[in-house]
């Protein structure tokens, strides 16, 4: 089955916004392609690892002008916004919020949400079938943003359901990987260490994903 004969992605998530990624090109890239660019916030690794841009760098992302941006909240953020346990955090500017906890609770995560004025939230599953809640979109992912490609992927559920694929996807697989998906409904895929190189956001790496999926 050639890729032009597959449902494309809705969207594509790259995540890891950092300080030293050329925000106009990657803007330009949003405004060519569908994407999403991703934002990774973490209480004890701000600042400290290439991933986890300063507060400066967030302020010059979020001010930057994307029409599409998700925070991915991870540690003991995600952990006091599965328990609706304040987080001092601010993530309005942001379409939607990925909840990065092992054993997520769709519904806190989605009442938290309502608190922030409506940002999507997301959760991740590692099970080959996709939750039933719709309260948030779901991310398939047994990755853990690692880049570990898994052996078989889970169908989509059907109808309009909006969900998500994640691990291992990078330019030499992502036609591979939509073959495998199969997809029938709407969906996007989430990349992180497969675009990096050194550990920084490759946008020439983003830019091959795109052309290889959206031509």
């Amino acid at each position: 089955m050639s890729i032009s004969s597959l449902r494309t992605p809705d969207f594509i998530t790259f995540t890891g916004l950092d300080a030293r990624t050329d925000l106009a090109r990657a803007l330009h890239i949003a405004t060519v392609y569908p994407v999403e660019f991703g934002v990774l916030f973490s209480g004890t690794r701000q600042g400290r690892e290439p991933r986890y841009p300063d507060r400066e760098t967030i302020t010059n992302i979020v001010c930057a002008g994307f029409s599409r941006l998700a925070a991915h909240v991870c540690g003991g953020y995600a952990w006091r916004i599965n328990t609706n346990t304040p987080t001092g955090l601010h993530l309005t500017p942001f379409r939607r919020v990925q909840v990065n906890h092992p054993s997520p609770d769709a519904g806190a995560i989605a009442r938290e949400m309502e608190e922030w004025g409506g940002p999507r939230g997301i959760a991740q599953t590692r099970d080959l079938e996709f939750p039933a809640s719709t309260a948030v979109d779901w991310l398939f992912d047994r990755s853990a943003g690692e880049g570990r490609a898994p052996e078989e992927w889970p169908q989509h559920p059907g109808g309009n359901r909006l969900v998500g694929y994640a691990g291992g996807i990078g330019p030499g697989n992502v036609a591979e990987v939509l073959r495998k998906i199969a997809a029938t409904g709407p969906y996007w895929i989430d990349m992180e260490s497969g675009v990096r190189t050194d550990d920084w956001l490759d946008l020439d790496k983003v830019e091959a994903v795109c052309r290889a999926v959206y031509r």
